[in-house]
């Protein structure tokens, strides 16, 4: 069984790694690949490369590097939808592709479905020595979405829409992805191999043909090639210190090129009314007084426990550790405020509700406390979940130390439920947790969005009087009912675990959870 890490505080993103900084010009991508301008037709999906030639930097006989070659669309939009109804069904996988107000959906076949991944084997990327040898043969999902994105046609989007990633955890439900018209998308995030003295290899990128063809991209751009100069990254100052793994284009791109630019955001073309932007703000709604509307409440779900596990504490008590998630079904944001009670360390919580962006109402619905401790030292909104270890009557047999929150979201767990947020990075999530000094903070559960924490320590049960036996943990979100939601039907959930051993040294087995396996690491489950 593996040992549970520390609390997770950031999103999600198995299967892709964060991309660097991006090393391609518009007017190289459309110069080799498509127009830069205007509509030429239904719309096509091409992979290009950004340069003929770049720079690796080897690290003590290890090269690091992104590649810069890149999944282009063209005048269209290509949206992808990977769901399931059940966690022991198989993953489906949508393409949509949205030109104007036309969108043509078709599904993938299931062999070429890697889970919420994306596709299974879908690129391949070789390297060779100019003689033939083989470095490197490495086939890999493909994730049509990422972290960086380009431009690649004047008339193009202006602004990312989709999630900077592919995937999710052992019980994400939904995910959507995509690449916006006229943008591009990084082919791969990094590539790590072995060099043995070479200073010049040839690296070949290729989509699988059935991903290809279910794809459409064109046959002379299934392919991309690259030269790949090998220098030593230790030559100047030595190895001791770390330094900067990257590329470097050949014909001399500077730090520069690195730089992100602040772009407007926008809805997709022809997609959903709202799709994609920002979940709050606007012109004030009016507030009108009584119960809040049913279009403008969230729907809070508990998710089973996971990544359970025994250790020893510090104080040498006996604990079971677990980590846990409640997420937000939607269709409505959860946005709770905190305004400061005068000079106390202690601000009245306010749940706020909003349509179209604009606030509609506000309801009174607790208290937020400043939590001065170590790894916190931030504020918490109390009582917004419950962690209890019960037995077979649902009588409780230990409690989590845990009683307050400082909520953001961390997992995607159904970004295809409507009024999903899909980029919720960009919602000014600064403020959920705030200083000591502060007068105002907002928290917010976006819509198809969870919030885990693990439970380690003083904030997992004690075992020190509970008998080896079988018990459930349960996991209650909104546990006094103080938040306006939907409904509250689906705000409890079980996990049965066994508890073993003997003191100092007790055991739990986890049996997995419709047909779920939780105990080992995403991506490690195969």
């Amino acid at each position: 069984m593996v040992k549970p890490r520390t609390r997770t505080r950031q999103l999600v993103s198995a299967g892709i790694g964060l991309v660097a900084a991006a090393l391609v010009l518009t007017t190289t991508v459309t110069a080799n690949s498509g127009p830069a301008s205007g509509a030429t037709g239904k719309g096509t999906l091409k992979l290009v490369a950004a340069a003929d030639t770049v720079q690796v930097e080897a690290w003590e006989g290890t090269a690091y590097f992104q590649p810069s070659v890149w999944l282009a669309a063209y005048d269209a939009a290509f949206e992808f939808r990977a769901s399931h109804a059940a966690y022991d069904e198989p993953v489906k996988l949508t393409k949509t592709v949205i030109r104007g107000k036309k969108r043509t959906t078709t599904t993938a076949p299931a062999s070429i479905v890697d889970g919420m991944k994306g596709f299974k084997d879908g690129l391949r990327v070789t390297l060779k020595t100019k003689s033939g040898k083989v470095v490197l043969d490495d086939t890999r999902p493909l994730c049509p979405g990422g972290y960086d994105r380009q431009r690649v046609q004047t008339d193009g989007a202006t602004g990312p829409v989709y999630p900077e990633f592919c995937g999710g955890n052992w019980f994400t439900k939904g995910v959507l992805y995509g690449i916006e018209r006229g943008m591009a998308v990084p082919a791969v995030s990094d590539l790590e191999f072995e060099t043995k003295g070479e200073t010049r290899l040839t690296m070949t990128m290729s989509v699988s043909k059935a991903v290809a063809d279910f794809l459409g991209l064109p046959n002379a751009s299934r392919t991309a090639k690259q030269d790949l100069v090998i220098v030593d990254g230790c030559a100047e100052g030595g190895c001791e210190t770390e330094g900067e793994m990257g590329i470097m284009a050949a014909h001399g791109a500077d730090d520069d090129q690195g730089a992100r630019t602040v772009v407007p955001r926008e809805t997709l073309e022809g997609g959903e009314n709202g799709r994609g932007r920002l979940p709050l703000g606007g012109a004030l709604g009016i507030i009108k007084p009584g119960k809040p509307k049913k279009d403008t409440l969230p729907d809070l779900v508990s998710l089973p426990a996971w990544q359970i596990s025994t250790e020893v504490d510090e104080s040498g008590t006996d604990r079971l550790n677990f980590a846990a998630n409640e997420w937000n079904a939607g269709p409505a944001p959860m946005v709770v405020e905190g305004f400061r009670r005068g000079t106390s360390a202690v601000m009245d919580a306010y749940q706020m509700f909003y349509r179209d962006g604009k606030q509609v109402g506000v309801k009174r619905t607790g208290t937020m406390e400043f939590h001065e401790a170590p790894e916190h030292n931030h504020w918490h909104f109390l009582d917004f979940a419950k962690y209890e270890l019960v037995d077979a009557k649902d009588k409780v047999v230990s409690t989590s130390g845990k009683q307050s929150w400082c909520l953001a979201p961390t997992d995607p767990v159904d970004l295809t439920v409507p009024g999903a947020t899909l980029r919720p990075s960009q919602t000014g999530l600064q403020s959920a947790c705030g200083e000591k000094s502060a007068l105002w903070l907002r928290e917010t559960m976006p819509t198809g969005w969870g919030d885990t924490y693990n439970q380690a320590q003083t904030q997992a049960f004690d075992l020190s009087k509970v008998k080896n036996g079988t018990y459930r943990i349960k996991v209650t979100v909104n546990p006094d009912g103080n938040l306006y939601e939907r409904t509250r039907s689906n705000n409890v959930s079980y996990r049965t675990i066994t508890i073993g051993g003997k003191a100092g040294a007790r055991t739990v087995k986890v049996p997995p959870y419709q047909g779920v396996d939780t105990e080992t690491w995403w991506g490690e489950e195969e």
